[in-house]
C-alpha cells in the first residue's frame, strides 16, 4: 500500500484505518545544572525532566490535538499513580513495551532517570488481536508481526481515538520476505478491532500514549515494542516445538527470538538486536 493511503482512506482494516498522522517534533533532553551537593544535582535533573515534558517541541506539537490534551486530562493522573505506586521516579528516562500474543498481554516497562534497569510499570491487556503465532509476511495476511521493532509515529487523530505506529517492516522483514509485497501500518491503538494490529481500549491507549509522549519528550527517541509468539523460555520452546513440528520454519524462527528474550529476562536492560544477510535476528552483546 503506498504510504499516502494510510491517511487518505478510511476502510475498517488496519492497514487503512489510523487518519492524519502528524509530524514528530524532536525534543531536547533535560538540561544540568552545576550544583553543590549530589542531592540538590538529582533533584533538579528530576525537574528539569518534569519540566521539559511540557516544554519540548514534539509535546507541544501533539498537545494542539483535542485527544492528546483528554489523554493529558484522564490519563495523566493514573500514570503518576503507576509511578508511585512502583516507586518509580516520574517521568521516566526511556519506555519498553514488550508483546506476548498468546496471553494477549503488553507489558510496559520503564527505565527511571536514576537507573539503568528496567521495571515493569504496568500489564495491559490486548482486547483484539488478529492472526495466530508466526511473523508477518505480506500484506493482506492479517498477522501481528514478530520480531523486535520500535515506535516510529505518534498519531493524535487516528480513526481509533489514538495510536501508535511501530517500523514494521524492519531490516529483517524485507530480507526475509523479499519478493513479497509486505504492507505496513502496523499500530497500537484505541478501540477493540483489529485485523494485524494490536488494539488495547481506549482507556489503555490514552495511558500507553501518555507514558511514551513523556518518554518520547524527554529523549528517547526510539521507543522499543518487541512482540514474542509466547514467552519464550526453554520449556515453552520445547513446547512449541511438539505444537508446531510440522512447520520447522517457524520454530527455527522463534529460535531467533530467544536470545533476545532472555537478555532482557536476565539483565532488565533492552537488548542491541541485528539483522545477517539471510535474514536472521542476531543478539549484539558488543
Amino acid at each position: 500500500m503506498k504510504p499516502r493511503m494510510h491517511f487518505l482512506s478510511g476502510m475498517a482494516y488496519c492497514a487503512l484505518l489510523m487518519l492524519g498522522a502528524t509530524t514528530q517534533g524532536y525534543a531536547q533532553g533535560p538540561s544540568s545544572l552545576h550544583l553543590v551537593s549530589s542531592e540538590a544535582a538529582g533533584a533538579s535533573k528530576f525537574a528539569a525532566a518534569e519540566f521539559s515534558v511540557m516544554e519540548s517541541a514534539f509535546a507541544r506539537e501533539q498537545l494542539r490535538h483535542s485527544r492528546v490534551r483528554r489523554a493529558q486530562l484522564n490519563a495523566r493522573p493514573t500514570v503518576s499513580q503507576l509511578y508511585a505506586k512502583q516507586n518509580i521516579r516520574h517521568p521516566a528516562a526511556e519506555v519498553f513495551v514488550r508483546v506476548f500474543k498468546r496471553d494477549r498481554i503488553m507489558e510496559v516497562w520503564v527505565r527511571p532517570l536514576d537507573g539503568s534497569r528496567f521495571q515493569l510499570l504496568k500489564t495491559y491487556g490486548i482486547c483484539a488481536l488478529a492472526g495466530k503465532p508466526g511473523p508477518k509476511r505480506r500484506q493482506g495476511d492479517a498477522q501481528v508481526p514478530e520480531g523486535f521493532y520500535y515506535i516510529d509515529l505518534f498519531n493524535p487523530t487516528s480513526q481509533y481515538h489514538l495510536s501508535m505506529r511501530i517500523n514494521y517492516p524492519n531490516a529483517r522483514d524485507r530480507v526475509a520476505n523479499r519478493g513479497n509485497r509486505l504492507g505496513g501500518d502496523i499500530f497500537i491503538h484505541g478501540g477493540c478491532k483489529s485485523e494485524g494490529c494490536l488494539a488495547v481500549t481506549d482507556g489503555g491507549i490514552e495511558e500507553l500514549y501518555w507514558i511514551a509522549l513523556e518518554a518520547r519528550a524527554v529523549g528517547q527517541q526510539q521507543i522499543p515494542v518487541h512482540i514474542f509468539p509466547a514467552r519464550l523460555d526453554a520449556s515453552e520452546l520445547r513446547r512449541m516445538k511438539d505444537v508446531f513440528a510440522d512447520q520447522p520454519h517457524l520454530v527455527d524462527f522463534w529460535k531467533t527470538l530467544r536470545p533476545g528474550y532472555e537478555y532482557f529476562e536476565k539483565n532488565r536492560r533492552v537488548p542491541r538486536m541485528a539483522v545477517d544477510a539471510k535474514g536472521k535476528y542476531r543478539l549484539n552483546e558488543g
